[in-house]
């Protein structure tokens, strides 16, 4: 049996960049998941997730021809991913809306268990969204990178734009937040 190997980022690129639509679809169809997750855990609010990350891949593509293999594709992407969720969260925030909670999400987290596991499963889930809620888009943005993406702490310093001892301060204060609110006190 003769497998084929995976087309490497670094070579779908290159055909995107001469002009392969099928090179640009497999690469946004290898990536979306990550995208949308990025986007998901900073936004916060369900409705505004596409249009977040339809902005990502807008960008995506339209700065590929900037992008040097010197570096990770995937490092670039989460770059552009966060900083563009962080922009459209502070922009949409800005324009007086406010955060909608997702009751179905909570429901089919919860529908995924069964008996009490279930109900300890949708309330912890809403607790941590609402711990998440509660922190500045910089904390709950190094913490996503960190811990859902498993970013390096270098690699997240330099998508927000700080120095690395402020990203462990974000990620401190975050984790803080978080066991305040799991723990049910007040953060």
């Amino acid at each position: 049996m003769n497998r084929q190997e995976p087309v490497s980022d670094e070579a779908l690129i290159e055909a995107i960049q001469k002009g392969d639509k099928n090179a640009a679809a497999c690469l946004y169809n290898r990536h979306i998941d990550r995208v949308h997750r990025i986007c998901y855990r900073i936004v916060l609010d369900v409705s505004q997730v596409q249009d977040c990350v339809q902005e990502v891949w807008l960008k995506v593509f339209r700065n590929l021809d900037r992008f040097r293999c010197r570096e990770s594709f995937v490092a670039w992407l989460n770059t552009v991913t966060a900083n563009t969720a962080i922009d459209y969260y502070r922009k949409w925030i800005k324009q007086g809306n406010r955060l909608n909670r997702d009751e179905a999400h909570i429901r089919a987290v919860a529908a995924e268990r069964t008996g009490d596991q279930q109900l300890d499963n949708a309330l912890i889930h809403q607790r941590v969204y609402e711990a998440l809620e509660e922190m500045t888009v910089n904390q709950r943005t190094a913490l996503v990178l960190r811990y859902f993406e498993d970013m390096p702490m270098a690699e997240i310093a330099r998508t927000l734009g700080c120095t690395k001892g402020t990203v462990r301060t974000h990620i401190r204060r975050s984790l803080l937040a978080l066991r305040a609110k799991l723990a049910g006190k007040p953060i």
